[in-house]
């Protein structure tokens, strides 16, 4: 059969790298202007693909909006091709629900211009999560087009795969030939050259094809198209008896399925294909630790705080804060190129990274101060001391737990501008004792922790703020059992002293206690953690590792003669000790290496003190031990790393992946059999990672810090990166890299991460089996990750003091989103099911549901769930197969 040769002109648009992204726009809207022209003056220039993202025609509109319309009309022509995705993300670093956002923003965006792109289309990503293709399916795309993290091992030469994800979803994978998406760019070639060239591509493409159809890219990094392509695909008919067509990827998929016969198959994450091309897994999870952290906190605060409480207070009657959201979403989502997110830009990049993601919170910390407003209005004369605090449960089940909240009480008044004739009344004595009541009239225990003199201020609509000093305290207490996504509330009576409170924790000189762990602190700083439900001992915990990094922003890379340095000796102090929580501060100074010496081959002779200050915490309720470590790096060229045994001798873990626990197998590999780019030791999780054999199994929940190493050491060691500190964008001297540089020499000053970084994390022991699917390491993480959050009110009447919408039954469920939906007339909830099973569960629901019907994740309609009536609430029925995603939408 005639081979075709499906030629797509295109240009990989990395919005920001090693020049600012209003440096790229400058050479975007240069380079659309060009597109655009040359569109206009030469048909036989029939098409461009712009990325598969819309976010750069959103770019370039906002500089050039005079030519809306001439791209709407392209793209509706086929001329101009753009989307599914609004940026093209990194999978393993941003949420699940973060890339359906994008998938969602992006077929919206590229709609409205005319048509999305139907090809899941991520040719650049650093390796692909394993549920890619059942959240391509939700989408109504059946095709993926990838490069890195596959190819060039056994089994791995064609260019057609089946992939499958552990929901049993499958797409038809297209894998680019080892040039990627830049290999077929002709434009600065002679046509001898030209020549030359296609007859090497050829080769390897004629090599890989599973039909009579070829695909070849004619593109790169921020490259123009190509005007010469017309006469070279006249150059090439006449020389080759072969068809040749400028396409589109879509097209090529089309005419592949028609022909495509029996294929391999591809099962869950690609994560390998070091010997293919450059895969850069093996640095950049702990790249700039700090745009991690800010990333986690911003799409926890968007998920599972604001966009329910957005949905909860519409079902109440709140107008929709549905396009303060949105916007929130499209600023968080420019920060999750793989780019911007995996931290291997130039430093001005990732300072601006910082503003977007301070706006996003700025903007989500108001829609929930907005929400809570309407479900439990605050009257807005009251400006005296609070009058309740209240307490709302992001989980879809009940929650006791210990939890912290502010009070205030007044003290004066402050007078702000002009006002001579104002006399302000003399100060309150200070409070001497309250109690919290909760709703069945008990007093909960309480502990307090801290007490200050503040400020605390009211802020109107028809007025100025007005603003007082107050007294605060910030107290933790025994919430008893706040209800799922609700909230539970505690009347303040002030009284002659604090009510008096049992321990429940105990505190020494070296431990910490409570009914389900104990907790020990050694001399060097190592923690021995007991867990006295199941009779197991943990030791040598909480050990600090600091080693050199000659590497880049992409790469870890060892230095050829490393020095490891550890604890020596720590200082221990009680900090807190009852009756609720206790804590100990574990001071420890690590002399460490000033930099790489000069050479990079080994490190600094010279030393500099390293403080690391860890506060280990137990609360009454508490099954795992929570710890929050504060680093003052001085340091350059380095890794700092805190290491967890297990005490189990295995080579798997388990980890937190987008809709997915995810076993992965370590293994350890010969550097000399690898001549682009060395395997890493590192993995990437979500939420937590866990290790198991025999009777124990042991658990890492970390918030914002992806990156671990399962040490093949015989004891089941976890190791958790915190800082990876670097100086350069892109090395060429990497023992971990041998293929070369990976980008373009920058010098990256801030990436070596100095100052002060706050980390935290929690360890968590059980039994084996819990974290594979049960509802005990989900509960824990949720607990860890989305603490329940407090709202003050000053009322002076009646508040509602418990509410809540939404609980969940079904074991292993997970929820992932609570949202309104996209047209604003109902609410969707999804949950996944991690487990290897089907599960049968139940979403009860405490307000009457008018409809429920199943939806993609695209939010199109799918079968109706028949609803039950009961005294619990209304349930609708929730049937998960075996790793799947489940989106529901409700009308109430």
């Amino acid at each position: 059969m005639t081979p075709t040769y499906h030629i797509v002109s295109h240009s990989h648009w990395d919005r920001e790298w090693y020049k600012s992204f209003e440096q790229f726009r400058a050479m975007l809207v240069a380079m659309i202007d060009d597109l655009l022209e040359l569109l206009r003056t030469d048909p036989e220039f029939r098409c461009f693909t712009l990325d598969g993202q819309t976010v750069v025609l959103e770019d370039y509109l906002a500089v050039r909006p005079d030519r809306r319309e001439e791209i709407r009309r392209l793209v509706g022509e086929g001329r101009i091709v753009t989307g599914p995705w609004y940026v093209l993300p990194d999978e393993f670093l941003v949420s699940a629900e973060s890339t359906v956002r994008n998938l969602m923003t992006g077929i919206r965006s590229a709609s409205s211009f005319g048509r999305a792109m139907a090809v899941g289309y991520i040719p650049d990503s650093f390796g692909h999560i394993a549920m890619m293709p059942a959240i391509l399916r939700g989408f109504g795309i059946d095709t993926a087009l990838v490069y890195r993290g596959f190819g060039g091992e056994p089994g791995e030469q064609t260019s057609e795969y089946r992939w499958n994800a552990p929901d049993g979803s499958r797409v038809l994978m297209i894998h680019l030939y080892r040039n990627g998406y830049s290999g077929g760019y002709f434009h600065d070639e002679s046509d001898a050259k030209i020549l030359e060239h296609f007859a090497q591509l050829r080769e390897e493409l004629d090599a890989r094809a599973t039909t009579s159809h070829r695909l070849l890219m004619n593109g790169g990094d921020h490259h123009w198209p190509d005007p010469k392509l017309p006469a070279t695909l006249a150059l090439l008919r006449k020389s080759y008896t072969a068809r040749f067509e400028q396409s589109t990827v879509e097209r090529y998929a089309d005419a592949v399925k028609k022909e495509i016969g029996e294929i391999p198959a591809v099962d869950g994450e690609l994560r390998f294909g070091y010997r293919y091309a450059f895969v850069v897994m093996g640095g950049v999870y702990s790249s700039r630790m700090y745009i991690k952290q800010a990333n986690w906190k911003s799409e926890m605060l968007l998920e599972r705080y604001a966009e329910p409480l957005n949905a909860i207070a519409v079902a109440a009657g709140m107008r929709s804060q549905g396009p303060l959201l949105r916007h929130a979403w499209s600023t968080l989502m420019k920060n999750h190129p793989h780019d911007s997110i995996c931290g291997c830009s130039i430093d001005p990049v990732h300072a601006e990274m910082m503003t977007r993601f301070a706006a996003v919170e700025d903007v989500g910390r108001t829609i929930v101060e907005s929400a809570l407003e309407h479900i439990v209005p605050a009257e807005e004369t009251a400006s005296g001391d609070d009058t309740a605090v209240f307490l709302f449960n992001p989980s879809p089940f009940t929650r006791a737990e210990v939890a912290e909240v502010p009070v205030s009480f007044f003290r004066q008044d402050v007078v702000v501008g002009l006002n001579p004739d104002v006399k302000v009344d003399p100060k309150l004595p200070p409070v001497s004792g309250f109690a919290l009541i909760d709703p069945a009239g008990r007093e909960v225990p309480l502990q307090v922790t801290r007490r200050e003199e503040t400020y605390d201020i009211v802020h109107y609509r028809y007025n100025y703020p007005k603003q007082t000093l107050a007294e605060r305290f910030t107290v933790l207490i025994d919430t008893g059992d706040v209800p799922p996504t609700g909230f539970r509330g505690y009347r303040i009576e002030k009284r002659k002293k604090f009510p008096p409170a049992g321990p429940r924790v105990r505190a020494g000189a070296h431990f910490i206690e409570n009914e389900y762990l104990r907790v020990a602190v050694g001399a060097r700083g190592d923690v021995t953690l007991t867990d006295r439900v199941r009779g197991e001992r943990y030791k040598g915990l909480n050990v600090f590792e600091d080693t050199g990094d000659a590497g880049d922003e992409y790469n870890y890379s060892w230095p050829r003669r490393d020095t490891v340095v550890r604890p020596a000796a720590s200082r221990v102090t009680v900090v807190e000790r009852g009756p609720l929580r206790a804590a100990l501060r574990v001071e420890t100074t690590l002399r460490v290496p000033v930099a790489a010496s000069p050479d990079r081959e080994s490190r600094s002779a010279r030393r500099v003190p390293m403080n690391i200050t860890t506060v280990l915490s137990l609360d009454a309720r508490s099954r795992r031990l929570h710890c929050e470590t504060t680093v003052d790096n001085r340091a350059r060229d380095h890794r700092l790393r805190v290491l967890f045994p297990a005490g189990v001798d295995t080579d798997r873990a388990r980890a937190d992946s987008q809709f997915s626990i995810i076993e992965r197998v370590q293994r350890e590999f010969d550097a000399k059999g690898f001549a682009i780019e060395v395997p890493a030791r590192v993995a990437p999780m979500q939420r937590f990672v866990t290790v198991e054999g025999g009777t124990r199994a042991l658990t890492i929940l970390a918030y914002g810090l992806p990156e671990y190493e399962l040490k093949l050491d015989g004891r089941g060691t976890l190791a958790l990166t915190l800082l990876r500190c670097v100086g350069l964008l892109a090395g060429d001297d990497l023992l971990s890299r041998p293929g070369g540089k990976a980008g373009w020499h920058n010098e990256t000053p801030d990436a070596q991460c100095q100052g002060v970084h706050t980390f935290r994390y929690a360890v968590l022991p059980h039994g084996p089996g819990e974290p594979d699917w049960g509802d005990f390491v989900t509960a824990e993480s949720e607990k860890f990750h989305l603490p329940l959050l407090p709202f003050r009110r000053k009322n002076v009447s009646p508040l509602p003091m418990e509410s809540s919408l939404f609980a969940l039954e079904g074991g292993p469920l997970v929820l992932s989103a609570l949202r309104e939906s996209e047209d604003g007339s109902g609410i969707v909830v999804r949950v996944y099911n991690p487990s290897p099973g089907p599960v049968q569960g139940l979403l009860r629901c405490r307000r009457p549901v008018k409809g429920a019907r199943r939806c993609t994740l695209n939010e199109e309609p799918g079968e109706v769930i028949e609803v039950a009536a009961g005294p619990e609430g209304d349930a609708v029925p929730l049937s998960a197969g075996a790793g799947a995603i489940l989106s529901v939408y409700l009308k109430l």
